[in-house]
């Protein structure tokens, strides 16, 4: 068998920084990040629920503090995004899953035509809602969910 001329192969340089990455801490930030990411899938899932039930009851005030609560999660995902770690599509999630409710909140207060442009804004903001929270259970290796609840319960508005 022949060695490279540097004196080590390909498959002890793939091996160092996987080493360097365990022992230099690297693992338990790692662990921190996905301990994040699954508070903030459970608080938007929560948000979700809740949103369902303020639209199907039609209170818009419900929905604006769900806004409210979603907005802390998304000025933590900035600080975090400051402190030099990327967004997630947990994050993502919460950031769409706060302008639906934006959106419905406004679009619920308001008549006629600016009513219609908010909810439609509100509809394509949950079809991108439903993707980020497919993105987020990928990411946290859950089984995917169908996340439609909010989507359903604009068609019935």
């Amino acid at each position: 068998m022949r060695r490279s001329k540097h004196g080590f192969g390909i498959g002890e340089l793939a091996l160092g920084p996987v080493l360097l990455f365990v022992w230099g801490g690297g693992a338990p930030a790692l662990a921190a990040s996905s301990d994040v990411n699954a508070s903030v899938y459970s608080k938007v899932a929560d948000a979700e629920a809740r949103i369902g039930r303020a639209l199907s009851a039609r209170d818009g005030k419900a929905i604006a503090t769900v806004a409210g609560d979603l907005g802390h999660l998304i000025d933590d995902a900035i600080a975090r995004r400051q402190g030099g770690n990327a967004a997630t599509a947990c994050d993502m999630a919460a950031h769409s899953l706060a302008y639906v409710a934006v959106s419905l909140a406004e679009g619920l207060a308001d008549k006629g035509d600016a009513r219609g442009v908010l909810i439609e804004d509100a509809r394509a903001a949950a079809a991108d809602f439903r993707g980020d929270m497919q993105a987020c259970e990928k990411l946290l290796r859950r089984k995917p969910g169908a996340h439609t609840s909010v989507e359903k319960a604009l068609k019935a508005l």
